[in-house]
């Protein structure tokens, strides 16, 4: 199976939920987890700052949420991303900070010591997730890691949500499909998730999908920008599709000046 044999497996999401509603099954059947958060889950211009008082307090909320949830899970931890000044990446503007969070990212990865690492797949669904996928590709190269992907959401070209299916499907997935006790702590898990309810609901809860990670080129997508998702925009794509090209680039010329 895609998943026997992992002991400690290191978990890059962008936003707290992003691991309960991905992989709280395959959390079960791993004696040891570290699940690395990205962002701090607070984007601007949704309101949230006047239902919750400040964006701040909604992003403190949903990591009290995700405290809690992931409680559940006795060989379970987390961390958060960082800047060198000590501040947590703003929601959507992971892109912007890849360096940053890459150092950040191996500040957690290296005391754990992994066997594998699973995040979200380069999708075009939320500009967060493609983020991770590229610093988990990115680290799962530099460690020879073994590297999951699993699918969140993504647009069609018509318009359509599709949850939970890879956009570019291939041989080697799975469907994990969770036992009844599974099931029930996910959905103790879910449960925690009080602010993000109407969100967390829209997943199914019994089945996650897996792979080993696709070897993207994430300057070129195979799927037509004219559909980012919450990407918003094609200049958006671009920008972010660029910051992707500077940062391979400079590494590129890290490994060959050492």
């Amino acid at each position: 199976m895609l998943v026997e044999n992992i002991k400690r497996l290191l978990v890059l999401v962008a936003h707290p939920d992003d691991e309960t509603i991905a992989c709280a099954g395959l959390l079960q059947r791993v004696p040891a987890s570290l699940i690395v958060f990205a962002v701090d889950g607070a984007p601007a211009g949704y309101g949230f700052e006047r239902k919750f008082g400040t964006l701040k307090k909604y992003s403190e909320q949903r990591f009290r949420e995700a405290e809690c949830a992931l409680s559940y899970l006795p060989g379970c931890a987390f961390q958060r991303l960082k800047t060198r000044r000590e501040e947590y990446f703003p929601d959507r503007q992971l892109f912007e900070h890849l360096d940053e969070a890459a150092n950040s990212l191996l500040a957690a990865l290296r005391p754990f010591l992994p066997d594998a690492i699973v995040s979200h797949a380069f999708e075009g669904g939320h500009i967060d997730h493609d983020a991770c996928s590229f610093l988990a590709s990115h680290i799962a190269q530099l460690f020879s890691l073994r590297h999951l992907e699993f699918p969140l959401y993504w647009k069609a070209a018509d318009g359509r949500d599709v949850f939970q299916e890879f956009r570019d499907p291939r041989p080697g997935e799975i469907s994990l499909e969770l036992s009844e006790a599974e099931s029930a702590v996910k959905q103790r898990m879910l449960g925690e998730y009080k602010s993000q309810s109407d969100i967390v609901a829209t997943f199914a809860a019994n089945t996650e999908r897996f792979r080993p990670a696709a070897c993207y080129d994430y300057v070129h997508p195979s799927w037509n920008l004219s559909y980012p998702g919450n990407w918003r925009t094609r200049r958006d794509a671009r920008l972010v599709l660029k910051r992707f090209e500077e940062f391979r680039g400079a590494a590129l010329q890290k490994s060959k000046s050492t």
